[in-house]
């Protein structure tokens, strides 16, 4: 695998469930077992009922485009290959709205992404231990 130049995420207790979950190529996302909020960002407690207790439960990988930006210009020279690129939120589905993940949209050009647009994930595999979970139109 060749060296990847991009910045990797660092996962910490609240979001290792997360990274390792994308590592198996599933988007996972943290729900409370005592009321079924979804948790996210990752958290320890739930900001609904404060409770502890929580599960990971793997997602369809569906979503829709709330908003986004589409830099011209990059601002880490590991992406300036890439400019314009597309940086958008993405609420996944099955989560009443309440997971929208930050992530990278390719596979199609910066002109014809459009709010409310279906995507999909797919993993890139970055290195042999950490996979970054992208989107493409759906």
């Amino acid at each position: 695998m060749a060296e990847y130049a991009k910045p990797l995420p660092i996962a910490d207790s609240d979001t290792k469930p997360y990274w390792d979950g994308a590592h198996a190529h599933k988007l996972l996302a943290q729900r409370c077992r005592k009321c079924g909020t979804w948790r996210w960002p990752p958290r320890g407690v739930c900001p609904a009922c404060y409770s502890w207790d929580d599960d990971w439960q793997e997602l369809a990988g569906t979503g829709t485009v709330q908003t986004f930006v589409a830099p011209h210009r990059a601002f880490s020279v590991a992406f300036s290959a890439e400019a314009p690129y597309v940086i958008a939120h993405v609420a996944l589905d099955g989560t009443d709205g309440n997971v929208v993940i930050i992530g990278n949209l390719v596979d199609c050009p910066w002109t014809d992404v459009r709010v409310g647009m279906a995507v999909r994930v797919f993993f890139e595999d970055a290195t042999d231990a950490i996979s970054i979970p992208k989107f493409r139109p759906a």
